[in-house]
């Protein structure tokens, strides 16, 4: 019954939240929308920038699986990293509390929630590493430094995310990942080009 409800106040939560954001939210109309008292979000969750936390830990945790669970499912580390620049553009789209934690500089309020993006970073990040060791083990990538490459592939799909997940339609998203992907695996240099 205790499981119940806090899932219910975090799912009431992540929708006001996305809706008008952890500034212009009230724990009322979280309490309103999950059918509890006001009392019982307290109870559980101490405050409104609590709940705010554990709803951005709950989407981080839910890309994050997705992610996995998308290159789980293919073979090749070509495959994997276009399954996991796929499967992040979609899962994020779902994620609107990460979204707009970028979009609306909330890390300057609560300061955590700048630590759960971080983290979140960091799991990305290794694992577009472990793909990109992958890769190299199997001679289909040639990579000096895997690790800052990741970084860069991390940073580089980051800066994307607002921009596109907000303002672009999914048919546009699609091109330009096809495009990220193509200068990714084949580059931007003629072949006939001497470096």
């Amino acid at each position: 019954m205790k499981q119940e409800k806090s899932k219910s106040i975090l799912l009431a939560a992540k929708k006001i939240f996305a809706r008008y954001g952890v500034t212009k939210t009230s724990v009322d109309e979280i309490a309103r929308l999950a059918r509890v008292a006001k009392g019982t979000i307290y109870n559980y969750f101490g405050s409104k920038d609590q709940i705010y936390l554990e709803v951005l830990q709950q989407e981080a945790d839910e890309v994050i699986a997705k992610i996995s669970s998308a290159i789980y499912q293919v073979d090749s580390p070509i495959d994997k990293l276009k399954a996991f620049v796929d499967t992040k553009f979609y899962s994020m789209r779902q994620a609107v509390n990460m979204l707009n934690l970028d979009r609306n500089r909330i890390e300057q309020l609560l300061p955590r929630a700048e630590t759960i993006r971080n983290k979140y970073f960091k799991k990305e990040t290794n694992i577009i590493h472990s793909i990109l060791n992958e890769g190299v083990e199997k001679n289909i990538f040639f990579i000096d430094d895997t690790l800052l490459a990741a970084k860069a592939i991390g940073y580089a799909l980051r800066g994307f995310e607002i921009h596109w997940l907000v303002e672009e339609s999914e048919e546009h998203i699609e091109h330009y990942i096809e495009k990220i992907l193509h200068m990714l695996f084949w580059g931007i240099v003629k072949k006939t080009v001497k470096l």
